[in-house]
């Protein structure tokens, strides 16, 4: 399921299973994929690769090595990834977690694909990548940099009973769930988030988040 609106888009866990899609998310976010991968089991990963995008994951459980034009960094939970275009990256799981994924619009050749260095040679760079580590990965940014898309992006853990402050958001805000219940009201619309599923959220809408049992989430804020 899928709920469209001119402030919003809803997606149900089984409408947010493209990775590479370039037309199911709005034109005033510059994502075209957001998704909670609940499953990376021990020794799972991805091979040096580089895309016509940029990429960021959000590990929201496990321990493993990431790396980033070869430089080795450990991944906790809620370690925040951010691959720009043109950043070799690769990653693997020494024990079971979760990740989640964000992809921006494509560029240059915009292919929908793992670029790999031996097959279609080495990338132009435009800037670096940056790896925040989880334990401090608990407040905006400081320094994202001239590209990066979004100035917060973190796990945010909410206690049963639990009100996230209402208010008109200045910048577009996005949360995808990635265990409990959220409850969110837009545009005087009351919403049920489960599992897997995502809210994408324009600026200058007024929203309403709570959870009554409890909830994992991840929260973006995207910079203006």
């Amino acid at each position: 399921m899928i709920i469209r609106n001119s402030h919003y888009v809803i997606f149900s866990q089984n409408s947010n299973s493209h990775y590479w899609e370039q037309d199911r998310f709005p034109e005033w976010t510059r994502f075209v994929s957001i998704r909670h991968f609940p499953e990376q089991r021990i020794g799972s990963g991805v091979e040096p690769h580089y895309h016509d995008c940029d990429e960021s994951w959000l590990f929201s459980a496990g321990h493993g090595e990431v790396w980033l034009d070869g430089e080795r960094f450990a991944i906790t939970p809620n370690t925040l990834v951010y691959t720009p275009m043109g950043v070799v990256h690769h990653f693997q799981m020494y024990a079971n977690g979760e990740n989640n994924s964000f992809v921006t619009r494509l560029e240059r050749q915009k292919r929908p694909i793992h670029i790999l260095v031996e097959q279609d040679g080495p990338p132009e760079k435009i800037v670096p990548g940056f790896v925040i580590a989880g334990a401090i990965n608990t407040a905006p940014i400081p320094n994202p940099g001239p590209r990066c898309p979004f100035g917060e992006l973190r796990m945010v853990t909410l206690a049963a009973g639990t009100e996230v402050a209402q208010g008109k958001l200045l910048r577009n805000e996005h949360w995808l769930v990635c265990d409990g219940v959220l409850q969110l009201e837009v545009d005087q619309r009351v919403m049920e988030l489960y599992k897997g599923d995502l809210a994408l959220l324009r600026g200058g809408v007024v929203r309403r988040l709570w959870t009554s049992h409890g909830a994992r989430v991840v929260l973006v804020q995207e910079r203006t």
